[in-house]
This record gives structure tokens, sequence and C-alpha cells, in this order.
């Protein structure tokens, strides 16, 4: 595991979500939806941290989504 860079987390920090599911987080199974995130970015990364709340995929050593899974909402750039 790397840390972020300073412009990673700044992107992390200042992005529109892609997927929200925040409204099902009282039905669904917290890591159920985690599956579900990690399902849409399958092939599209080639490691994935766990940081403590927030999981980061990268590809090629780049920052290319993460899922807050505290907040249920994740970014695919």
């Amino acid at each position: 595991m790397r840390n972020l860079t300073e412009a990673e987390s700044e992107l992390i920090n200042n992005s529109e979500y892609t997927v929200d599911y925040s409204d099902l987080a009282d039905e669904v199974d917290e890591e159920e939806l985690e599956e579900r995130f990690d399902d849409i970015v399958a092939g599209k990364y080639d490691e994935r941290d766990d940081l403590g709340g927030l999981t980061v995929y990268f590809k090629d050593d780049k920052l290319v989504a993460f899922y807050d899974y505290e907040q249920f909402v994740g970014t695919i750039f």
C-alpha cells in the first residue's frame, strides 16, 4: 500500500459521487454494498487498498476510483 498524494487526496475530497448507495444503507448489508461497488470497478484496477473508511483503487499506479464504505458513496474517475 502506498500513501495517497496530495493531488489524489484533493481529487477525492472534491469529487462528485458517481455511485451513491446511501439510500440502501438501512436495507442492504454494508459488505454487500461494497461488493456491488467492487463489481462495477472490476477489471478497471490492479491494486485495491483499504485506508480505514475508504477503499481506493489504482490502475498502473493511477487512482481510478474510491469507495467510502462509511457513507456508502464512491466515485469512478
